[in-house]
């Protein structure tokens, strides 16, 4: 369970460690989460009351897939592979998770951050998908509290979690603040729509060669500025001792996909639900 809240909230234990660490009844989650360690002080200060925020509309919702088995395929004596072995050298099952998660629009409405417009991340506990969503909700909420408190100040590359909250059916609402509504997962799927709609038309597709080339040259200044941000955001956790583990396209969060405005691209990491402290 997580962050407390008057009235609405059922009654929760609030546990102060060297980071902030909200723990649920179940002893056994209790057990799990404390092994983190850590040895600075959290000095995130996070909204803890839901009545310091307004929820919008549902903007999004998705899930995850999880290998349930893996498989390697057996080196031969002298360390080589045939050709015939390489379509074998790895096997994975699949299957879809059960913790479901909702994205909702919403701004803080008291306070003073308020007016600030935010995204929920809703998991939705023990009741709807097991101790597995307190697990990967606790875990996200310590990854940013802990990475929020450094002393090298926070990192403009990851995500910024606001506050959240915990209704009386076990949800848990984490609020972060509202640096973007696109993805590199979305950037890539309308960059490659564009690349095929010019394909399709042939030489008619573009009569001015200036104007190619640098619409070329946008693409691959706004590529760079991604992958350099991505990068940025990864080797401030790295040096703080924390692995991503999850990072792809749909877990870069961008301001922007207008290629023509690349200089203000900041791209910002997401999803430290999987995400593990290596100290």
């Amino acid at each position: 369970m997580l962050l407390p809240s008057p009235d609405c909230l059922s009654s929760l234990r609030l546990v102060h460690r060297p980071t902030l660490l909200l723990f649920p009844s179940n002893s056994s989650f209790s057990s799990l989460v404390s092994r983190t360690r850590t040895n600075r002080l959290c000095r995130a200060s996070l909204i803890t009351n839901s009545d310091s925020f307004e929820v919008g509309r549902l903007i999004g919702s998705y899930g995850f897939m999880n290998v349930t088995s893996y498989s390697g395929f057996p080196s031969n004596a002298d360390g080589e592979y045939s050709s015939g072995d390489m379509g074998q050298l790895r096997v994975q099952d699949v299957e879809e998770g059960s913790v479901k998660i909702r994205l909702y629009e919403g701004r803080v409405s008291q306070g003073p951050l308020r007016g600030t417009p935010v995204v929920f991340k809703v998991y939705p506990g023990q009741r709807a998908a097991g101790i597995e969503a307190d697990m990967m909700a606790a875990n996200e909420l310590n990854a940013h509290t802990f990475l929020q408190s450094s002393s090298d100040g926070i990192c403009q590359n990851l995500l910024i979690l606001i506050g959240g909250f915990e209704t009386t059916t076990g949800e848990q609402w984490l609020a972060f603040r509202n640096d973007g509504k696109y993805s590199a997962a979305d950037y890539g799927k309308i960059a490659s729509e564009k690349v095929s709609k010019i394909r399709s038309l042939g030489e008619s597709a573009s009569w001015n060669r200036f104007e190619e080339e640098e619409r070329i040259k946008r693409r691959r200044n706004f590529i760079i500025r991604l992958f350099q941000g991505a990068m940025k955001g990864l080797a401030y956790m790295h040096k703080h001792d924390r692995l991503h583990q999850s990072l792809g396209p749909s877990s870069i969060v961008l301001n922007t996909i207008a290629e023509r405005e690349a200089a203000y691209l900041v791209p910002r990491l997401r999803d430290l639900a999987f995400s593990v402290d290596i100290r």
